[in-house]
């Protein structure tokens, strides 16, 4: 942890996946706003640059799949602030994999883990420092592919789709500790894993200007762009919801 000493614990922040993408415009944004924000990633470079760009956040290289890691992530933490007042699940990752061709050389269960036992860790190790503030909020960054699947990433599909049906038990089991649980449901986001593609694209800054406005309301879900169109016609078009998200 780079901020090894201790610092206020006037609303704390802690972003997984913070050194680039929604993650990163999360953290610029609550530090902008004088938030005390941790924030963990697998890259030490990108966090390095991190600091740089954003003086006094505290970083630590952690990957989300590993509890340990995160446990002592959670613990050095604690050591620092006495209370966690929002927690961020970002970290998480996509691939296009084709089941028709050869997977024999591919690791089948990289997106559930990234996306999926990730979020599940950093919840479970940072809720004893959730419960510690009253309220507290959980924002957990999903995907509209949670709601219908894209043909071309079936794993990273499915792994949101976990984590859709898990914010919504988790919203129930924490409610009356004081805890909201806020599900961001964004569509393809301009961040550098879809820089190959040639869709449109939202701007990161704005999803996570979004998404945090939905949090502080304590909004159950929050579905920027076009996605805010989608349960409404997954219900009276299904099937054409499902081919208009399958092709993007």
């Amino acid at each position: 942890m780079d901020a090894s000493k201790s610092v206020s614990a006037a609303r704390v922040a802690v972003v997984s996946g913070g050194s680039s993408g929604i993650g990163k415009a999360i953290v610029s944004q609550l530090h902008a706003e004088g938030w005390t924000v941790f924030t963990c990633a697998r890259d030490p470079g990108k966090l390095a640059a991190l600091t740089l760009g954003f003086p006094g956040i505290g970083t630590a290289v952690c990957d989300v799949t590993d509890r340990a890691a995160v446990r002592e992530f959670a613990a050095r933490v604690a050591e620092a602030v006495p209370a966690v007042h929002l927690l961020v699940s970002n970290a998480g990752g996509s691939r296009e994999i084709d089941f028709t061709a050869d997977l024999s050389g591919l690791d089948l269960s990289l997106e559930l883990r990234s996306n999926t036992e990730g979020a599940v860790n950093l919840i479970a190790e940072f809720l004893p420092l959730l419960r510690r503030s009253y309220p507290a909020a959980i924002l957990v960054v999903s995907s509209g592919y949670a709601l219908a699947p894209a043909t071309r990433a079936p794993l990273y599909s499915a792994a949101k789709a976990a984590l859709h049906s898990l914010s919504k038990s988790l919203r129930r089991q924490l409610a009356p500790l004081g805890i909201t649980v806020t599900e961001l449901l964004p569509p393809v986001v301009d961040t550098p894993s879809v820089a190959h593609r040639q869709v449109p694209k939202l701007p990161a800054k704005q999803v996570a200007a979004q998404a945090l406005a939905g949090t502080r309301k304590g909004r159950s879900e929050v579905r920027p762009g076009a996605v805010r169109f989608l349960p409404l016609l997954l219900r009276l078009w299904p099937a054409l919801g499902e081919r208009i998200v399958s092709k993007t």
